[in-house]
């Protein structure tokens, strides 16, 4: 892939995230329409593909899955992100920074998509400042088989930033 194109990719995997983190915000309101969202459901593709009613008959059942959803798109941003910077070979502080943790971020998720967790092999134990993104200090040492959480790496207005860090390279 081109850089263009990557770029597209990583635009593309936030704004999946900012649906999936609107989609729980509204259900979490209610304000879907439980009976229309939870009706049968038919795709027709080349093979036909029927949801049955019956899952989606309330709204905490819309809200545990939007949270998923929203775990699952985040990860995708890590993998976008990575791609971006495979071709990279940065120099300075803060990109080595930005590379080694998002790579770690989305290892985290390879080892648990629906209970993300740290897996740093010793030899990347390190500790990468975050503050050229107004982040913290990600110790990946001590975060190593620890369940991942948005705040180790300074929330989700950080890796926002991030992203836009890694596209300015």
């Amino acid at each position: 892939m081109i850089p263009n194109e990557l770029n597209q990719d990583v635009e593309i995997s936030f704004e999946i995230l900012e649906c999936e983190i609107r989609s729980m915000c509204y259900s979490e309101l209610n304000a879907f329409d439980v009976d229309l969202f939870g009706q049968d459901l038919q795709l027709n593709l080349e093979e036909n593909l029927q949801f049955p009613k019956g899952k989606f008959t309330s709204h905490a059942d819309i809200v545990r899955t939007a949270q998923m959803s929203i775990s699952l798109s985040f990860a995708g941003t890590s993998i976008a992100m990575d791609c971006l910077l495979e071709n990279t070979n940065p120099s300075e502080a803060e990109a080595i920074a930005a590379r080694e943790v998002i790579k770690a971020v989305r290892n985290a998720f390879s080892h648990g998509i629906a209970a993300p967790t740290w897996f740093v092999k010793p030899h990347k134990f390190e500790k990468y400042d975050l503050g050229f993104v107004s982040g913290p200090v990600v110790d990946l040492g001590a975060l190593n088989q620890m369940e991942f959480d948005y705040a180790q790496i300074g929330g989700l207005a950080v890796w926002y930033r991030l992203k836009e860090y890694v596209q300015s390279l």
